[in-house]
């Protein structure tokens, strides 16, 4: 039988959005995830592992910043170089240098770069100038529990400002924005409210978001309220909601071939299950394919009825 869905994150909703098979492959069956220890999650990609290292390599960085050690530009490329090594393996790396032998050197420089210009996005030049004395980095692999729904949603960043507690998220990739963008970053706010080390009024709180996109990082700040707190609680709701509706289409039989494809073919182009995808060669041919497949499907269920 299949495991109920009950987690909520910003990236199990954008991969449920951007191609529900690809959800499904990639969460349906690791509820546990995060609370397991020492243990890896699902096959990532390229440009999930250059994330997992930069935040790795920023938080270590500020951590130092805290004690009085600053880092020069060659001790930047050595952690994310460290990183990023120890995140692709051995037999990745060497793959990778033996069919494209510059990419990991341009893959660091790029990290680089991206790291060296948050450090001069406004929030972090207050922290390096001490303007901003009290903050503290989270994990993101913290739950926070609203009903049945486990929320692993915390802020990468919180510092406070007089009497204000400011959450900040920071967006490596910088997907496009969506409709629903300020209902997810106002999970930030859910998440902290159930955290007993931080207040549970939502007028204490401001949230902030840095998303990389284009070579610059784009900040947007948001205004917590009673009305869109509820919203976004309700978009938790929904999403769980449609998560467990495709494990209970795929049934206990695990069948792949009734879930949704992506509606774009740019996702498919980095997906990790693209080998092995319908839509490998081509995506609306799939989608064709696979309609023609659940119609059939849906035929012979109605005439055993």
């Amino acid at each position: 039988m299949n495991e109920l869905q009950t987690m909520w994150s910003i990236s199990r909703r954008k991969s449920l959005i951007n191609c529900p098979r690809e959800y499904v492959l990639r969460y349906s069956g690791n509820q546990k995830q995060y609370t397991r220890k020492n243990i890896k999650s699902n096959k990532k990609s390229l440009e999930d592992i250059l994330v997992t290292s930069l935040r790795e390599v920023m938080v270590e960085r500020l951590e130092d910043q805290k004690n009085g050690i600053i880092w020069s530009k060659k001790m930047i490329l050595l952690k994310l170089k460290m990183s990023l090594e120890f995140e692709i393996g051995p037999r990745g790396l060497a793959k990778i240098k033996n069919s494209i032998p510059k990419f990991f050197d341009d893959l660091i420089l790029s990290g680089k770069k991206q790291l060296e210009s948050l450090w001069n996005t406004n929030i972090f030049r207050r922290i390096s100038n001490s303007k901003i004395k009290r903050w503290s980095c989270l994990d993101r692999k913290k739950v926070a529990c609203d009903g049945h729904i486990d929320i692993y949603c915390s802020p990468d960043l919180i510092f406070q400002v007089q009497n204000k507690w400011h959450l900040l998220r920071i967006d490596f990739l910088g997907e496009k924005s969506n409709y629903f963008e300020d209902l997810e970053a106002l999970g930030m706010v859910n998440w902290s409210i159930k955290n007993r080390n931080l207040p549970d009024l939502i007028n204490k709180f401001k949230v902030h978001v840095l998303k990389f996109r284009d070579g610059i990082w784009l900040y947007q700040k948001f205004i917590p309220n009673n009305n869109l707190l509820q919203q976004s609680k309700q978009l938790f709701e929904k999403d769980v909601s449609q998560m467990n509706e495709l494990v209970k289409k795929m049934g206990p039989m695990k069948n792949l071939s009734l879930i949704p494809l992506s509606n774009n073919y740019q996702h498919c182009k980095k997906c990790i299950f693209k080998k092995s995808c319908p839509a490998k060669n081509g995506l609306e041919k799939a989608k064709s394919e696979q309609f023609l497949t659940e119609y059939n499907f849906t035929k012979e269920r109605f005439s055993s009825n």
